[in-house]
């Protein structure tokens, strides 16, 4: 998030802002370095010279699907105290379905998966709706251990680890 002084001769003073995300079950307050409460009076981040800008970092890992808000309120005193608030709404889906192809049991010991990663992404953006995979793992249950089997793709010939899968596209992985 960025804020921005247009003035070209009187600086914004006492400069707070406060970013909250509302997800479908739940409200989290998401901390900014221009919050504040956790300024602790560190006044060079409370005021921004004619013409320059400050920006803010958040991030918060998005778990849950469905609608979200991102509520962004700055508050500022420029000949009194003056409050501006934004709303962000968007979509949060599933990218990627994961799903077991089949297994097959070989004695008490022994089975092999077919684990299939799915690009089930619904819009398509600025990259043509494709995901970057940089790696595949299974991690198994314990007491087990898992294995992965190396099926060599002729028609791939780059060293590039990082796998794109286009929509409706998916990644074929074997285990034993």
């Amino acid at each position: 998030l960025g804020v921005l002084n247009p003035s070209s001769d009187l600086p914004v003073r006492g400069l707070s802002m406060v970013a909250q995300l509302q997800t479908p079950s739940r409200r989290l307050l998401l901390p900014t370095a221009l919050d504040a409460r956790n300024n602790n009076n560190n006044s060079s981040l409370r005021e921004v010279a004619p013409g320059e800008g400050v920006d803010a970092l958040i991030s918060r890992r998005l778990e849950e699907v469905g609608q979200h808000i991102l509520r962004v309120e700055v508050s500022y005193s420029n000949n009194g105290a003056k409050t501006l608030r934004k709303f962000y709404r968007f979509n949060v889906t599933d990218p990627l379905q994961i799903t077991t192809e089949s297994v097959i049991r070989s004695g008490d010991d022994t089975c092999l998966a077919s684990i299939r990663v799915e690009n089930i992404m619904e819009k398509q953006g600025a990259t043509g709706g494709a995901v970057a995979i940089s790696s595949i793992e299974f991690d198994a249950a314990d007491g087990l251990s898992a294995t992965q089997i190396n099926v060599e793709d002729e028609s791939d010939e780059s060293d590039d680890p990082v796998q794109n899968i286009t929509k409706r596209q998916s990644a074929l992985e074997l285990y034993d």
